[in-house]
């Protein structure tokens, strides 16, 4: 049985993966999007150059700061995108890497100019957007892990707030 609300930032990351999955035909190269709470970290299930690339969102954290003297208080919503995919088969991994690096920008910049509602939220909250974006701990990817397995993996974490 589905709880009838979710946390903040699980709504805003079940919000993102239900609008990507309704992008996912305007954008560079086909992939699936999921909420997810643990890393794919088994090389079997990453998936290769001829399935569709995983977008994982994971929810963050939500942190609110009080505005000056007033009992007013901006919260901000965090989630990270995940992008990964195995190179190892694809016919050129540096044009596979550039084609990932180019959804990864395609989704943050239609993230940009989006506005979502979480209605399905414990605190329901009305036009959230994007508010910065910062490469997490991986980078853009992780040079390691590409060169010994051949995986592309980039981190990227949001940070949303609700417009005033």
């Amino acid at each position: 049985m589905m709880p009838d609300a979710f946390g903040q930032t699980d709504a805003l990351a079940l919000a993102i993966v239900d609008w990507l999955n309704n992008t996912v035909g305007t954008l560079c190269v086909p992939f699936e999007a999921e909420r997810r709470f643990r890393l794919i970290d088994d090389l079997p299930d990453i998936p290769g150059p001829g399935d569709k690339v995983s977008v994982d969102v994971f929810p963050d954290s939500e942190a609110s700061e009080r505005q000056g003297v007033s009992t007013a208080f901006q919260s901000n919503y965090a989630v990270h995108i995940f992008i990964q995919q195995k190179l190892t088969g694809a016919p050129d991994e540096d044009a596979q890497c550039a084609l990932l690096t180019q959804l990864r920008s395609q989704i943050i910049e239609a993230l940009k100019l989006r506005m979502f509602n979480l209605t399905n939220a414990v605190h329901p909250v009305d036009r959230v957007f994007l508010h910065s974006i910062k490469s997490a701990d991986k980078g853009l990817y992780n040079l390691a892990r590409l060169l010994e397995l051949h995986v592309y993996e980039s981190d990227t974490l949001l940070i949303f707030k609700a417009a005033a």
